[in-house]
């Protein structure tokens, strides 16, 4: 009896919240975050059918006004509802592909017809990273493999040192980034907020996380495994490049940002060099550099393990250090031509992105400024050669020893 009560009043309760809500909705019909509300409450008054055509209504034109990451959000919610709408995501991608065309280029208009919605801003799509550069089947198969999630606010969407197996974008709400750090305790390092991504790093260098992130108010991500995405990749390879692509941009422009030797690049040009790049893969085993060889490139580590080593007149070989994700090397025989100081072999199989001495030196050229932490570098190598010490205070390349 008392269930059945409170089920009473709870359904008393959100039946006069939607009644205010529709009159919210009436004053501002382009509120789209009221009318979702309106969507979520009739589903709590098992007004399914009704929430699914709210929803759907909602994520039609979160798609026609290029806000494509609130459109798939809807969508899972649509589908969580009713498994049968399976078409949802091919029909989202046709309306995320017409955002922007002129109305003779969209099927159903002619020549001087007025274009729907989602054709009212001419132009390129909205730049969203990874989704922006899918085909319309690319873009619908990667949102059927997408989870979307919520967290109430103050909860752990991920932590630090957890696996990054996942990458997450906000769908809506607000996150904050923290890390430990040591003596100083927790430090916040950014707040992120709708359409942004995070975990990226993780995901892409097959690491653990580097930060914890919770929500500091009630927030939807959208969730994508490196299983599933793996997945789409089998099915339509040239996904892999779009995917490289959202790498550089995401990952690549911030170790290369962080370092000694880029970080006084203004971002334009740093994404010169970016966009001059190209990903090799490597089996364990291999030899990427042989000490002596000519130093034609610099390598910047994406994913795997590499052992950085010299002969040893007293055994076989003297480990000078090992590198892992997001470490670079290369860059000092790269810009004073000198020969290789040190071989280079993958113990765990490894992509490297490789940027080619011609490219680079295009860059440097014009920041002097490289030359000083070049010259620190080489006084390191040569005091680190003579006493043989093999250990580095940082990766060899930072250190100047290949």
């Amino acid at each position: 009896m008392a269930g059945f009560l409170g089920s009473l009043l709870f359904g008393s309760k959100y039946e006069k919240e939607l009644k205010e809500l529709g009159q919210k909705v009436a004053q501002d019909p382009k509120n789209l975050r009221l009318r979702v509300r309106i969507g979520d409450l009739l589903e709590k008054l098992g007004k399914r059918t009704e929430a699914i055509e709210a929803y759907h209504a909602v994520a039609e034109e979160y798609a026609k006004s290029g806000m494509l990451i609130q459109a798939i959000a809807l969508n899972k919610l649509i589908l969580r509802l009713d498994p049968t709408k399976s078409k949802i995501h091919h029909q989202l991608a046709e309306l995320y592909a017409q955002w922007g065309k002129p109305a003779e280029e969209i099927p159903g208009t002619v020549h001087g017809e007025k274009a729907p919605p989602a054709a009212a801003a001419p132009g390129s799509l909205p730049p969203i990273p990874l989704f922006s550069d899918l085909k319309k089947e690319e873009l619908s198969r990667v949102m059927e493999k997408i989870q979307a999630k919520r967290f109430a606010g103050g909860k752990a969407i991920c932590r630090e040192g957890d696996p990054g197996n996942s990458l997450y974008i906000i769908s809506h709400g607000k996150v904050a980034i923290s890390r430990q750090q040591p003596g100083k305790g927790r430090i916040v390092l950014n707040e992120l907020k709708d359409g942004d991504f995070f975990g990226e790093f993780a995901f892409f260098a097959n690491a653990r996380r580097q930060a914890t992130v919770e929500a500091l108010e009630d927030t939807e991500v959208l969730e994508m495994t490196k299983e599933e995405l793996q997945r789409v990749i089998q099915e339509f390879p040239p996904v892999s490049k779009v995917l490289f692509k959202f790498y550089k941009e995401r990952v690549l422009d911030n170790l290369l940002a962080a370092s000694a030797l880029f970080q006084t690049f203004p971002p334009e040009e740093r994404r010169k060099l970016l966009e001059e790049v190209a990903l090799e893969e490597f089996p364990a085993g291999a030899l990427v550099i042989e000490e002596g060889a000519p130093g034609d490139c610099l390598y910047i580590i994406k994913s795997g393990e590499v052992e950085v080593f010299t002969p040893d007149p007293k055994k076989e070989k003297l480990i000078l250090a090992t590198l892992q994700e997001g470490d670079y090397f290369g860059e000092i025989s790269l810009i004073t031509g000198r020969p290789r100081t040190a071989s280079v072999k993958v113990l765990r199989a490894a992509e490297l992105v490789r940027l080619d001495k011609k490219n680079f030196d295009r860059i440097v050229a014009r920041h002097p400024e490289t030359l000083k932490v070049l010259e620190d570098s080489l006084q390191t190598r040569l005091a680190n050669k003579l006493r043989m010490l093999g250990v580095f205070r940082s990766s060899p390349a930072k250190e100047g020893m290949i």
